[in-house]
């Protein structure tokens, strides 16, 4: 007989799989449909990024955590194109192959970051809040500063003060039970926000 924790892992991982291609698919469908002040949301990686880490949240040890977060970016990419191609665009095999690789880059940062911040002590769970913060962050920067002009700068704004949000909140969240410690915690936190942040923003400058 199978191992129950076993099949519960594969379930995790198959909604994990059904999930991204699901947000995927209306990612795509999105884009033409949103209204101006929220025409980023069907380009930006931010939505992605707490899909999967919305979906990490849900693994019992870290190296689940890491696979959830890759395949659930993974299967974004995958949906997203498949929807494209279903409704007639040309698909770009070098954008797919990209992303996909993109998706293997940054799927472990966030499935670490989502364990971590789950599962240990409230300092390691802080750097985890400060690097799925810090990935908000910098994309909202590189919003204000080089799609102000296209995009609207509200939205931006709003993304960027959730970065930080969640960065602040969850980590005095699981420092709750320490106040003492939650201060250097929380310089800890925001310090891997600001160091996340910039390395995110210097990524969004290769052309």
């Amino acid at each position: 007989m199978p191992d129950l924790r076993d099949t519960q892992v594969s379930a995790r991982l198959a909604l994990a799989v059904v999930v991204g291609l699901v947000a995927g698919a209306a990612t795509e469908w999105s884009v033409p449909h949103l209204p101006f002040a929220l025409e980023p949301l069907g380009n930006t990686a931010a939505p992605w990024v707490l899909v999967a880490c919305a979906l990490a949240l849900t693994a019992r040890r870290t190296g689940e955590s890491l696979m959830i977060a890759v395949l659930t970016l993974i299967a974004l990419v995958l949906g997203f194109y498949v929807a494209e191609a279903y409704r007639g665009w040309p698909v770009s095999r070098h954008q797919v192959a990209f992303w996909c690789a993109a998706s293997l880059a940054i799927g472990p940062l966030v499935g670490l970051a989502t364990a971590w911040l789950r599962h240990r002590e409230r300092t390691m769970a802080g750097i985890g809040a400060g690097v799925l913060g810090g990935l908000l962050v910098g994309e909202a920067v590189h919003g204000l500063t080089k799609l102000s002009l296209s995009t609207p700068t509200l939205y931006w704004h709003v993304q960027l003060a959730l970065g930080i949000g969640l960065t602040v909140g969850w980590t005095l969240w699981r420092a709750r039970r320490h106040f003492l410690g939650s201060v250097s915690t929380l310089v800890v936190s925001l310090a891997t926000c600001v160091m996340v942040g910039l390395c995110t923003l210097v990524v969004y400058q290769v052309p």
